[in-house]
């Protein structure tokens, strides 16, 4: 494991031949800004990207206009439903559903008993999502807006603290913040396996063109 960043990150997103990531830090006037990096798997390169080409990944081609609603454009997770519309959803399970054209067609926040939700993984019509405080991971429709399946939770401790999610195939990779785990669910049997363990908390893991890379508490690594 390698690190290749130690800065302080603040959110990535990833995209089919890549990532971009915003990171913390301070101007010249000693005001707290976001910078802006991305990684080109094809070339094996890192780069300063100007905001615009961050949030044309994250958002698509509407990204002012769904920049210029959200506010808040960095801290939220964002990805592509199955229809082309885009969810961008914040820590605190508020998320806000956007049309072709960057209008609002949902703004609502997603719970499960009461918790809320964080990240997501489009799996085809459907979004998996994490439960921090319930010890699982849960299967949206947001065409129905009805939670179809949970897996943990309760007695079981299959995730702690779950954050984030990955969906490479049929399996989706979990970060676990409290047991430092990345831990595979396999949406076809709901089977649950280790992956990778880490000494810290682990944040994302990130998987491009068969190339690993994992957002750890100290930074960002690549994975051997």
């Amino acid at each position: 494991m390698e690190s290749i960043f130690s800065g302080e990150i603040l959110n990535i997103t990833t995209f089919k031949k890549g990532f971009v990531f915003a990171t913390k830090a301070l101007n010249g006037e000693g005001k707290v800004v976001a910078n802006f990096y991305g990684y080109d798997a094809v070339n094996d390169k890192f780069t300063r990207i100007k905001k615009s080409v961050f949030l044309k990944i994250k958002f698509g081609y509407e990204y002012e206009e769904i920049a210029k609603q959200l506010g808040d454009y960095v801290s939220c997770d964002a990805g592509f439903l199955s229809d082309g519309k885009i969810m961008a959803i914040y820590p605190n399970g508020e998320y806000n559903i956007f049309n072709n054209d960057g209008s609002i067609n949902v703004s609502s926040q997603l719970t499960y008993h009461g918790s809320s939700v964080c990240d997501i993984a489009v799996d085809e019509q459907y979004i998996w999502c994490a439960v921090p405080n319930e010890n699982a991971i849960i299967k949206y429709s947001p065409r129905e807006g009805r939670i179809l399946l949970r897996v943990g939770g309760g007695d079981t401790t299959a995730f702690e603290k779950p954050c984030a999610l990955t969906l490479i195939g049929s399996n989706i990779y979990v970060c676990n913040q409290a047991s430092r785990k990345i831990r595979t669910l396999n949406t076809q049997t709901n089977s649950v396996r280790d992956y990778r363990v880490f000494t810290e908390k682990v944040y994302k893991y990130i998987n491009v063109m068969g190339k690993e890379f994992v957002w750890l508490q100290s930074g960002l690594y690549v994975l051997d």
